[in-house]
């Protein structure tokens, strides 16, 4: 009896959140001026019902209401995804994901995945840009330079992807420089941000040259590969330090153990993608790895566990 007083219940209050959500579209199509965008809202309801059920489908329709509304006012009618992507940004759809699930498996709205990347970069370019202290020295600075690599990306001579990673050196070197934007960068302030991210030498490169040449700097990017190199082999050997310390040493540990070892003890670079591709043979305490097949002799490694 007991039982079935429970099982009785549980159907009743599925059946209460089914019609507390379906009040709530009600209500939200009656907020909306067209008729489709008002059938439209009801379908994604009824759909958001049977794909997270009731109680999570009643929490999130209001909060979902907004984008339903906004696409009411907007368009009046279902907009394609570019529309969308224009109008709401990347981060703007990725906020509505369930809403644009349905669009795309109920209305045939087709992502564009190439599109949604460079509206990404597009906004973190702008975030970049705006970086820089208003109306500054290196506000000029760096809005030029970025009208130089807008200029590239529209020739077809580099991608949102490779301008924005420039760019976003140039920001770093200008703000390291005077965090007033009132300066350009000498020799001393380029050297000093190279010895922190010797990494990005070939960025600063590009925008020392921009400065050279627009403003008649002399601005040289020299790298200490010596420094660098030494820093390189403290981090690796933090790195082992810590996975020595590891519980769980499976088979992802051992690969990434090998690769590691293999940079610190033999100067060695090789990913993880590339060692599975090679001869690895357990030896004794450690592991024989072997580089482009027997005959190359001079490629042959022994890495310690």
């Amino acid at each position: 009896m007991t039982a079935h007083f429970k099982l009785g219940w549980g159907h009743v209050r599925q059946c209460i959140r089914v019609s507390t959500c379906r009040k709530r579209i009600s209500i939200g199509q009656a907020g909306l001026t067209t008729k489709a965008l008002r059938e439209a809202f009801g379908k994604f309801g009824e759909w958001l019902i049977r794909t997270t059920g009731p109680h999570k489908a009643a929490l999130k329709i209001n909060h979902f209401f907004s984008f339903f509304l906004e696409i009411d006012q907007a368009w009046s009618r279902i907009p394609s995804y570019s529309e969308l992507l224009h109008h709401f940004g990347a981060e703007g759809l990725r906020r509505v994901r369930l809403p644009m699930r349905w669009l795309h498996e109920e209305q045939g709205v087709e992502p564009d995945h190439q599109a949604k990347k460079i509206d990404s970069e597009k906004r973190r370019i702008q975030a970049c840009l705006s970086s820089m202290p208003s109306a500054s020295l290196s506000d000029q600075v760096l809005q030029a330079y970025w009208l130089q690599l807008e200029t590239r990306i529209e020739a077809g001579k580099t991608s949102h992807t490779s301008a924005r990673l420039a760019l976003r050196a140039a920001a770093a070197l200008l703000l390291a420089t005077d965090r007033e934007g009132q300066r350009l960068p000498q020799q001393g302030d380029v050297d000093n941000y190279l010895q922190a991210v010797p990494g990005q030498a070939a960025s600063v490169t590009e925008f020392t040259n921009f400065l050279n040449r627009q403003h008649a700097t002399t601005l040289a990017p020299r790298v200490d590969e010596k420094r660098v190199r030494k820093r390189r082999k403290e981090k690796l050997a933090r790195s082992m330090m810590k996975m020595a310390k590891c519980a769980d040493q499976g088979e992802d540990w051992r690969e990434q153990w090998i690769v590691t070892a293999m940079e610190y003890f033999h100067d060695k670079k090789l990913s993880k993608k590339a060692l599975r591709r090679q001869t690895i043979e357990l030896s004794g305490d450690g592991v024989q790895v072997t580089m482009n097949g027997v005959s190359d002799l001079a490629t042959v490694f022994r890495t310690l566990f």
